[in-house]
């Protein structure tokens, strides 16, 4: 929730989002390390679907520290990645789940 309340901010005061995108740095790294974790704990499809969700997230977060905090031009590919990430773990999985599918 900070997160969306610091992205809200920087578009009411009309920043730059550099500050974003250097948290968005920590946050990537952060997830890396769980993601380092997940992969050690690989113990059947979930834990396998898990390390992946945290790589693809790991990426998508470096991706954002790339556009605002060192002002990447690579607004499209983030956008592509962002929608990527959104449909593989959280729409799909969700519908999944709501249909009876997986059982969480």
């Amino acid at each position: 929730a900070f997160t969306y309340l610091w992205v809200a901010a920087n578009q009411w005061l009309g920043n730059d989002g550099r500050g974003l995108g250097w948290f968005c740095l920590f946050v990537s790294l952060t997830a890396a390390t769980v993601a380092i974790q997940a992969l050690g704990d690989v113990g059947g499809a979930f834990g396998v679907w898990n390390a992946l969700n945290w790589l693809a997230w790991t990426l998508l977060w470096f991706t954002f520290f790339l556009l605002l905090g060192l002002s990447r031009k690579i607004q499209r590919q983030v956008a592509l990645l962002t929608l990527v990430c959104a449909i593989g773990t959280g729409w799909i999985p969700g519908l999944l789940i709501l249909g009876q599918v997986l059982k969480p």
